[in-house]
């Protein structure tokens, strides 16, 4: 049975107006998860539209936990998306998954409030 992890700043209403980009993919993405044969279920993750900050994080299938204790590490050391999109994971692992899941990510938003 898959797992769900989820890591959230921006709870359901709690922050009204923040503006973010969205980052999704299928489990199947993620090359570990053919090598144990599940494949099931999804990571999304939301960045900040302004800023390269992981607002949110959700992982559903397979060792989910293994990408969540990644991405947690990312964000209490605030550290920017680019930095677990451009780092080298060990191969098979679902953390590798990552860089697949970033590679997606919109550029930011860079037009100035007038």
């Amino acid at each position: 049975m898959p797992a769900e992890q989820k890591l959230d700043l921006l709870r359901e209403g709690s922050c009204p107006g923040v503006e973010y980009r969205l980052a999704k993919m299928p489990m199947a993405d993620v090359l570990r998860t053919r090598t144990v044969s599940e494949a099931r279920g999804f990571l999304i993750m939301l960045i900040g539209a302004n800023s390269d900050d992981i607002l949110g994080f959700t992982a559903f299938g397979f060792e989910a936990s293994e990408l969540m204790a990644a991405v947690q590490t990312a964000m209490v050391g605030r550290m920017p998306f680019t930095m677990s999109r451009d780092a080298i994971f060990t191969h098979p692992t679902m953390s590798e998954g990552l860089n697949v899941l970033l590679a997606s990510v919109p550029a930011k938003n860079t037009r100035r409030p007038a």
